[in-house]
């Protein structure tokens, strides 16, 4: 780990994510992968096995976990600390009960089902990250009412209080990482995102615990001119090297080596 920020390393176990879709769905070649996420800087696998990709299938939550429930055991076994991406109560419910590090839920534990979830288990959470969406939805959806100049207070807004309904089932704040979202989860126009980021060390003042992922977004693509998803990652790292400029606690990346290298020769050269 360098200067305390936490790499996230993406393992999609699915058939359609945005970037590498049916890539890992083999358990094979997800395991493979998981291990090279963590032998090149990462020191969290974040798994997923349900897209949240705007084209996206819904699968079955038994399916989900299925797809899953090996890997992590295996990954853990290895001693690897483990985030399980999903928004689904019986897969949340199934995460505790495996005792992973972190849940990852891109509605913030929007439904009753999931709350109900938490509060049965207060004392056996892990970390939870919620992600803000201006569709307060489970897939990105690129239409959306949101501007530059009103994203921000959205954001506020949305987070003070989930913060409250959080805690009234149980879960103190400590327990929360907030991730203010990127790309479609804020919407088509790239400059939502880019004002985000302009304003992510008065986010961080104000809720403490963050995570951002920029990785591959469709914003970067868009101002770079229409590319696509494995073109990003010339993007993607200016970006991520500024978060890490900002000293954000946690930053969830499709190429973990590119960051961790970057980062390294990054300390080296700043001056104190």
């Amino acid at each position: 780990m360098l200067d305390s920020m936490v790499i996230f390393g993406i393992l999609n176990v699915t058939s359609d994510s945005f970037s590498d879709g049916g890539e890992f769905l083999e358990e094979t070649k997800a395991e493979e992968k998981g291990h090279e996420i963590i032998a090149t800087g990462a020191e969290v696998i974040d798994i997923s096995a349900q897209s949240s990709n705007i084209n996206a299938v819904q699968i079955e939550p038994e399916l989900e976990w299925n797809r899953i429930a090996n890997l992590i055991q295996k990954f853990q076994t290895s001693g690897y600390k483990i985030s399980v991406d999903t928004y689904k109560p019986f897969v949340i419910q199934k995460s505790i009960e495996a005792k992973v590090d972190y849940i990852n839920c891109i509605n913030s534990f929007r439904d009753k089902k999931s709350l109900e979830v938490l509060a049965a288990n207060q004392n056996l959470l892990p970390e939870l990250i919620i992600m803000y969406s201006h569709n307060n939805g489970d897939m990105a959806e690129a239409k959306s009412d949101l501007t530059p100049n009103t994203i921000m207070d959205s954001i506020y807004q949305f987070f003070d209080a989930k913060v409250s309904e959080l805690q009234k089932v149980g879960v103190p704040e400590s327990k929360l990482i907030f991730d203010p979202g990127m790309g479609l989860f804020l919407g088509a126009d790239p400059l939502l995102s880019i004002e985000v980021l302009k304003n992510i060390s008065e986010f961080k003042k104000r809720y403490g615990r963050v995570m951002v992922s920029v990785s591959r977004k469709s914003f970067i693509g868009n101002l770079l001119g229409g590319i696509p998803p494995k073109e990003r990652g010339t993007g993607t790292l200016a970006t991520e090297i500024f978060l890490y400029q900002q000293k954000i606690d946690f930053i969830r990346t499709h190429d973990v080596k590119q960051l961790s290298q970057a980062m390294t020769i990054w300390d080296l050269l700043k001056v104190n």
